[in-house]
């Protein structure tokens, strides 16, 4: 295996360390690179994201934080773990199996929500991995983003 040598000469790292400190030079693109790559994310999980109500779906949001150095990207829906894990086999409630047994051809009323129970007693729910897989797809752009972000803050050097 090669070693890798480099040198580093005092007085540009001295003064490398001046720039990043005190310019918004290199703060600028890195926060539109955060920025950008986030929201690619969101559009990627929501396009993965199954819509029964679209409430899911709607609530995927993109945060901000350390001065926009930093994005999460997720939603405040406490169902979410579930659509994105599945869950195990157990009894859901039937007055939550009513509405979307109603929905999706079931009997009306207790009938459907205990048919559609039964089934997620036996097997659970499948995991739908809009979250991984909308992270996966994102990372060609992400890639690409890095590499312009790159590119902008090598072109600050240079002024």
């Amino acid at each position: 295996m090669a070693d890798v040598v480099f040198e580093i000469n005092p007085a540009e790292f001295q003064a490398l360390r001046e720039k990043l400190a005190t310019s918004e030079w290199a703060v600028g693109p890195a926060r539109e690179f955060v920025q950008r790559s986030a929201h690619q994310v969101r559009t990627e999980i929501v396009i993965r994201t199954p819509v029964d109500t679209g409430r899911l779906r709607s609530s995927m949001a993109v945060a901000s934080r350390d001065q926009g150095l930093t994005a999460i990207v997720g939603t405040n829906v406490q169902y979410a773990p579930h659509v994105e894990f599945g869950t195990r086999p157990h009894w859901p409630p039937l007055s939550a199996m009513q509405p979307w047994a109603g929905r999706h051809g079931f009997p009306k009323g207790k009938k459907g929500a205990f048919l559609v129970a039964l089934a997620i007693s036996r097997r659970g729910t499948r995991a739908r991995h809009m979250f991984r897989d909308g992270i996966a797809a994102a990372e060609p752009f992400i890639q690409a983003e890095a590499a312009l972000l790159l590119e902008r803050i090598g072109a600050g050097f240079s002024e």
